[in-house]
């Protein structure tokens, strides 16, 4: 009977203990694992509250902020886009609109009613015109060169106040010829070569800018120019006869005669004898 009584009280003693060294053999090896750098096994109900939160808190401010930031970058984008489209179209307008304006502008190639208003003006005297034009309406490169290109040994060419060579006018004489209303006689190869030239000028105006008379801006003087070149007459010959023109936006009938052409009077220029 005692020795049941005893071998319940070891009983009693030894359970306690024996489930505090189970409790401290786990204690114990938790304290291994983390001591040898391993992490204490997870349940597998375990769960990452960081990744819980960024699942289960789709509007948290965290998650939106990377998306405003796109959406204001896009934005920013598409308004410097826009600012330089209308930039764009706005110089654009405006070249057009200036060009439409120069276009639309009459450029008048008149000099007055005398020498002196043609002077006053700014006007000069253009031996390949014959006439007194403003700067709008020479080609003052061409021109050197057609004085350049006459038969004379300095290249300029030869002027007459009558067609028998009587009487020879020098370039400054003839350009003053409109206070007098006469004219000047000269060959046929200048009469050639001044439409050889005019056509050179009449092709180089889109690039040069130069206002074409309507003296010469016209079909029946391309018509009548083919006819001397057509013309079988010696160079030399004294065939030419021509006026000084102050008012070149005029068709002027009687501009150059031709002797043994018919007059024509359409085209501003008359050729006849």
């Amino acid at each position: 009977m005692k020795a049941l009584q005893t071998l319940k009280k070891m009983l009693d003693k030894g359970l306690p203990f024996l489930g505090q060294k189970r409790e401290g053999s786990s204690l114990d090896q938790a304290k291994a694992n983390l001591l040898e750098g391993q992490d204490a096994p997870e349940s597998e109900h375990d769960i990452d509250t960081e990744d819980l939160g960024k699942e289960i808190r789709p509007n948290s401010v965290e998650y939106h902020r990377p998306q405003r930031r796109q959406h204001r970058s896009w934005l920013s984008i598409f308004a410097k886009i826009a600012i330089a489209l209308f930039a764009i179209w706005g110089h654009a307008d405006a070249i057009h609109r200036s060009w439409i304006a120069i276009r639309d502008k009459e450029v008048s190639c008149n000099c007055g009613e005398s020498v002196e208003e043609a002077i006053s003006r700014g006007c000069r005297y253009d031996s390949l015109a014959a006439a007194w034009l403003p700067d709008a309406c020479r080609d003052d490169e061409l021109l050197k060169e057609f004085e350049r290109s006459g038969p004379n040994p300095d290249g300029s060419w030869s002027y007459y106040a009558d067609r028998d060579k009587n009487v020879t006018l020098t370039l400054g004489e003839v350009s003053l010829l409109p206070n007098s209303g006469g004219h000047f006689f000269t060959t046929h190869e200048w009469h050639i070569v001044h439409c050889s030239f005019y056509w050179q000028k009449m092709f180089r105006a889109p690039t040069t800018g130069v206002t074409i008379e309507k003296r010469y801006d016209r079909p029946m003087h391309l018509k009548h120019c083919m006819k001397m070149f057509l013309a079988r007459d010696p160079l030399e010959k004294m065939t030419a006869e021509a006026g000084v023109a102050l008012h070149s936006d005029r068709l002027v009938v009687g501009s150059h005669k031709h002797q043994g052409h018919k007059e024509n009077k359409e085209g501003g220029v008359a050729v006849g004898s």
